[in-house]
């Protein structure tokens, strides 16, 4: 079966209409050069928030192995796909609205119940998958997923916040270490700017003045 092409989505469509739409106005009221400067701060947070999505989603993956749970997918990403592949049983998943992540793991909770679907959780069988058990990797038998304690889902749910701790301190570490970006003009004494309505203006003071 031929895969849909991701610029079907109609919701991926209008969200992309919409920054165009958003763009265009904003280069018509505010010129070139200010709307260059929005997008790429838009660009920064939208790749900052991203980084945070994609450490705090790699604590939950790596506990929830780590603890020998079922893995079903490991998203980046929402809307269609732009790539996925699956291996060792767990898909891995680019989606197209550069927005969050996820990581399925059906014996915490299914999807249909997180997307509010409601209904009772049904009883899910699984292909075979490999889980460690005293140190030892034991293949479980198909059929329904096994209980998971609930020390194993506190460290899972615990993994994704404390991930997102280390991933700020980290930063904190490098603004302290590199230092922050500073304006030379900051520490001029030079006036860039005056209102020409407002009080300074009018006890003398000019753009160029010392």
């Amino acid at each position: 079966m031929k895969q849909r092409s991701v610029f079907a989505n109609p919701v991926l469509l209008g969200f992309i209409g919409c920054i165009i739409i958003f763009v265009a106005v904003f280069v018509y009221f505010h010129g070139y050069a200010s709307a260059g400067f929005a997008l790429l701060t838009f660009a920064e947070v939208v790749l900052l928030f991203n980084i945070l999505i994609i450490v705090h989603e790699l604590g939950h993956f790596l506990a929830a192995k780590w603890c020998g749970l079922k893995i079903d997918k490991f998203a980046i990403w929402f809307g269609e796909p732009l790539w996925s592949r699956k291996v060792y049983g767990v898909e891995y998943i680019i989606g197209s609205i550069p927005a969050g992540g996820y990581v399925a793991l059906p014996q915490m909770a299914s999807m249909e119940i997180i997307e509010g679907k409601g209904g009772e959780p049904e009883e899910k069988t699984i292909e075979p998958f490999a889980e460690r058990v005293g140190g030892d990797l034991k293949a479980t038998k198909v059929g329904a997923l096994p209980n998971v304690s609930p020390l194993d889902k506190i460290i899972v749910a615990f993994a994704g916040p404390l991930f997102s701790f280390a991933l700020a301190i980290v930063f904190a570490v490098v603004v302290w270490g590199v230092g922050k970006p500073v304006n030379g003009s900051d520490n001029s004494t030079t006036v860039g700017w005056v209102d020409p309505t407002g009080p300074a203006w009018k006890a003398g003071l000019r753009p160029g003045d010392t």
